[in-house]
């Protein structure tokens, strides 16, 4: 886990890779505190995403993200997944984009 945004939603990052140009490529997941309504839709209770960050403008672009909710049981399922997003990362979803793209640009491999 690489923190909690202001809303104590968990956020953690795995897979970081290093691309050309200053870009990084990693994977996000973001464990909401309490299940969240966003404009996909909801409630959802985690984001993960496959994301490319530019680390001189900091931009943090999904190349593809997945929503889940739990079901009777207790499972996580993806309940919707998207390819496009305007609001990744900003406060729609929970605010942690500046936080993601801050701990992947400053990690050296």
């Amino acid at each position: 886990m690489i923190g909690q945004t202001e809303a104590g939603d968990k956020v953690s990052v795995s897979s970081v890779r290093v691309l050309k140009n200053n870009q990084r490529s990693a994977l996000v997941r973001v464990e909401y505190k309490d299940p969240a309504q966003l404009p996909q839709g909801g409630p959802f209770v985690e984001m993960r995403a496959r994301v490319r960050i530019n680390c001189v403008s900091g931009a943090a672009n999904p190349t593809t993200e997945w929503f889940y909710t739990r079901d009777h049981s207790g499972r996580f399922v993806v309940s919707k997944k998207a390819n496009h997003d305007d609001q990744f990362g900003k406060s729609p979803e929970g605010g942690f984009g500046e936080l993601v793209s801050k701990n992947i640009c400053n990690e050296t491999r």
